[in-house]
Order: C-alpha cells, then structure tokens, then sequence
C-alpha cells in the first residue's frame, strides 16, 4: 500500500507549484478561479436574471438567447471558443485570462437563472405592498424582493459553486497548470507515484467540495427552505390565557403543542 502515499511528501508542489521561481500552478489556481469566476459571474447573473423576466421584449429576449445558448453548450466548447476565438478579435488574453472569462461567463449563465427563479419564488403580495407605500418598481425590486430572493437562494448559490469549483479542472485542457495538470505530470515524472499523484488530485477535490455541500445543507436548513417545522411558534398557557376558549381546549391545545 506504500505506492498510495508515497508522493504525499511532495504537496506543495500540488498547491502552488514551484512559486515562486515560476508562475503559480496547482491547486491554488482552482481556488482562484473559482473565486473570481463565481464572483463576476453573480454580478453579471442578477443583471440577465432580471432582465429575463422583464417586461420589455428587447430586454428579455437578448437575456433568453444569452442564458439558454451558454446553459446549452458544454464548458469545454465555451473554453475553445473563447481560448481561440479572442486572440482572432484582436485581444492576447493569457492562458488565466482566458480561463477566467469563460468560467465567469458560464457562472453568468446559470446564476441568471438561478436569480430569476428565486425572485419568481417571493410572493406578489411583497411587490404590491412595497408598491402602494410609494415606492417605484426598481426600489420595490432592490430594496424588497431581491433581499428576500437573496436569502432563499443563498443555498444553490452554495451548490453552484460547489459545481463550478469542480469544473475548474477542466481548464487543464487548454494548458493551464492547476491540479488535475499537477497530478498529470507527477505522474508522467515517476509513473510509481501514479497512483498516489491522483489520490491527491481527489482528495484536494474532496476536501473543498464536501465542505462547500455541507455548508450548503447547513445553509438550506437555517433559512428554512425544507424544513419550516423548526420555526412553528412555541404556545403556552399564558399566551393562551386571553384567547376566549374552553379551558378543556385550551389544555388540549398546550398538550398536542
């Protein structure tokens, strides 16, 4: 069984390479661009997710083609095409650069559909009453809907990332060093340290994504979206005790509560 751990010595190479005599590689590039994708994409997200649900045709129809066309077409594509088709347009992004396009862009994508069904989950009755204070729709939608939608869609936010962290690996394809690469050449250098170079690949995966998925229960349970039963009110007998009802209900009521 040594042959499972017999590169474990070496896991500093895996998280940042040999910086900082050269560029930074391994696992701290997956880290960092899951970060800045997730970030720019939920920027760009709430934009498309509220323009996808306007109400003025040439808002919304541009936000559908723009969301369905990238939720349609796998990141792997998205990664050639933009790896390939932006030094054609005149721009020299480098390899990170053209990595973090894609990825926030596909992020952008599916968290625009992510706001929208959230801010379709809030009731009405929440814009109508924002409404007839006196507010306009934008205020109503920034300042009452989206806070709501924001709390309720905190978990899939969690959940997306958790994805989007594990496609990040896919970036190796157009030759950028993060720790799938890692992993790769390790083993192409020693081919004993094979099994264990990809033993590290999953367990560095492993690591970030049981945390997130947990986080992300964590965070389903605290703003209750499955489970209401841990915030139904407690009753007593003093707050039944001004309620008009036959005192052999009211002591049932306390007892079934």
């Amino acid at each position: 069984m040594e042959y499972l751990f017999n590169d474990f010595g070496n896991l500093k190479f895996y998280l940042i390479g040999s910086y900082p005599d050269e560029p930074l590689s391994g696992f701290s590039l997956n880290i960092i661009l899951a970060i800045i994708s997730v970030t720019i994409g939920f920027a760009f997200g709430v934009i498309f997710g509220l323009g996808r649900i306007s109400k003025r045709w040439y808002v919304r129809w541009p936000c559908i083609v723009y969301i369905d066309t990238l939720r349609s077409t796998p990141l792997i594509m998205l990664l050639f095409w933009f790896y390939f088709w932006l030094p054609a347009m005149g721009f020299s992004p480098s390899l990170f650069g053209s990595a973090a396009v894609t990825l926030s862009v596909y992020a952008s994508a599916y968290l625009a559909e992510i706001t929208r069904a959230g801010v379709l989950s809030i009731s009405s009755g929440q814009m109508e009453a924002a409404l007839s204070s006196g507010m306009s729709r934008f205020q109503a939608q920034l300042n009452v809907v989206l806070p709501h939608a924001f709390i309720k869609m905190l978990p899939t936010y969690v959940s997306f990332f958790n994805h989007l962290f594990k496609s990040t690996c896919l970036v190796f394809t157009i030759g950028i060093v993060e720790l799938v690469h890692t992993g790769v050449i390790r083993s192409q250098i020693d081919f004993d340290k094979l099994y264990s170079s990809y033993l590290i690949v999953a367990i560095g995966f492993w690591i970030i994504c049981y945390a997130l998925s947990y986080g992300s229960q964590k965070l389903e349970r605290k703003v209750s979206i499955h489970d209401y039963e841990q915030y139904k009110p407690e009753i007593t007998k003093e707050d039944l005790s001004s309620v008009p009802l036959p005192m052999a209900v009211k002591k049932l009521f306390v007892t079934h509560r």
